[in-house]
C-alpha cells in the first residue's frame, strides 16, 4: 500500500491529537539524507546482485508505533536490532516478502523468479537477509552520524507482527519507507526508530531561543527595586558564636548535665556572627535591655 508522503506534495490529514514534532526544516533535512541512503543501497544490492535494484524514498514521517504495526503484512519478515547506547530501545527492519524471497533467491545464486512461497521466512533464510538489513542499519548510522551516535546490534528475528516489541504501543516512531523494485517485483521496506532515540534532533538544545524584550533603562530600574525589596523580606538565620573551645574525646563521653565548660575567652573578646551559615561579621558581646545582645564592630568580606 502506497501512502500519503508530503515528500511527492500529497495532502496528509493531520491528527490534532498526535501533532507533528517534525518542523518543516527537519522534515526536508530527513528527506534529502533518506534519499541518500536510498541510493546508497540501491548501489549496493545491485553490485550484490549483479542485476538492477531500484531503491526509491516513499516517505519518512512520524507515525504511532501500533499504525506501523499494523500496516505489515503477516506473516512479516521483519528484524529487531538494539541501540547500544540506549538499552532498552530498539530499532525495527521490516521487508515485504515478496522482496524478501527474490533477494534470497538471488544472493543465493538463482537466476530466475521463483513462485514466492505464502509462509514466514526459515531461520536460515533469515539469516541469508541479514546480509541486507544489517547493511540497512550500516547505512541508517551514516545518515545520523552528524547528529548523533546510533549504533545497532541484531537482536532477534520476528515473523508475527503481534510479536514485534520495540517501544510503547501508542508512542511515535520515525518510519521510513522505501520503495523497491527488482525484475518484476515490487515492494517496500520499512524501517522504524522510536522517537526516544532522536530526541537530540529533534528538541535541540541549542534550538531553544529565550527573546529578552526590550525595556526602557526607566523600566529595568523598577524591576531591579521591585526585587530587591522582595529580597530584602527574605528570612535568614543570623548566630552569635563565642569562640570555640578544644576538648578531649575522652572528657567529651563524660559530660553530663549540670557540668560547666570553661571558656578560654574573656566577655571582651569579638564574637562571630554567621548569616545562613557563613562568616559575616564580628560583633562584641553586651545587653539590650533585658537581652543579651551584640553591637557590630566589623564587617568581613565574602571569602566564597
Amino acid at each position: 500500500m502506497i501512502r500519503p508522503s508530503t515528500i511527492r506534495g500529497d495532502v496528509v490529514a493531520y491528527d490534532f491529537r498526535r501533532p507533528s514534532r517534525i518542523s518543516a526544516e527537519r522534515q526536508r533535512n530527513l528527506a534529502a539524507s533518506h534519499e541518500q541512503l536510498a541510493q546508497a543501497l540501491q548501489r549496493w544490492v545491485s553490485g550484490r546482485l549483479r542485476t538492477s535494484f531500484e531503491v526509491h524514498l516513499q516517505s519518512v514521517q512520524q507515525e504511532s508505533y501500533s499504525d506501523f504495526v499494523n500496516s505489515l503484512v503477516d506473516p512479516s519478515a521483519s528484524f529487531l536490532y538494539d541501540v547500544r547506547n540506549m538499552p532498552g530501545v530498539a530499532m525495527a527492519v521490516s521487508l515485504d516478502p515478496r522482496i524478501a524471497f527474490l533477494l534470497i533467491e538471488r544472493l543465493l545464486g538463482g537466476a530466475t523468479a521463483s513462485p514466492i512461497p505464502e509462509r514466514p521466512l526459515t531461520q536460515l533464510e533469515s539469516v541469508v537477509m541479514r546480509l541486507v538489513t544489517d547493511r540497512i542499519t550500516k547505512e541508517i548510522s551514516e545518515v545520523w552520524k552528524d547528529h548523533m551516535p546510533l549504533d545497532f546490534e541484531f537482536a532477534r528475528f520476528e515473523s508475527a507482527r503481534e510479536l514485534l516489541e520495540m517501544t510503547g504501543r501508542e508512542d511515535d516512531v520515525l518510519l521510513t519507507t522505501l520503495q523497491v523494485s527488482v525484475q518484476d517485483v515490487k515492494g517496500v521496506i520499512h524501517f522504524a526508530l522510536p522517537f526516544p532515540v532522536l530526541e537530540s534532533f529533534f528538541s535541540p538544545a541549542q534550538a531553544v531561543r529565550v527573546q529578552t524584550p526590550s525595556r526602557t533603562p526607566a523600566e529595568r530600574a523598577t524591576d531591579t527595586r521591585t526585587i530587591e525589596r522582595t529580597i530584602r523580606r527574605a528570612h535568614v538565620v543570623l548566630s552569635a558564636r563565642l569562640p570555640g573551645i578544644r576538648t578531649t574525646l575522652g572528657d567529651l563521653t563524660q559530660l553530663k548535665a549540670g557540668d560547666v565548660l570553661h571558656l578560654e575567652a574573656s566577655a571582651s573578646d569579638p564574637v562571630e556572627v554567621h548569616v545562613a551559615g557563613k562568616l559575616r561579621f564580628r560583633a562584641k558581646q553586651g545587653k539590650l535591655g533585658p537581652h543579651l545582645g551584640v553591637q557590630i564592630v566589623e564587617v568581613l568580606k565574602d571569602t566564597a
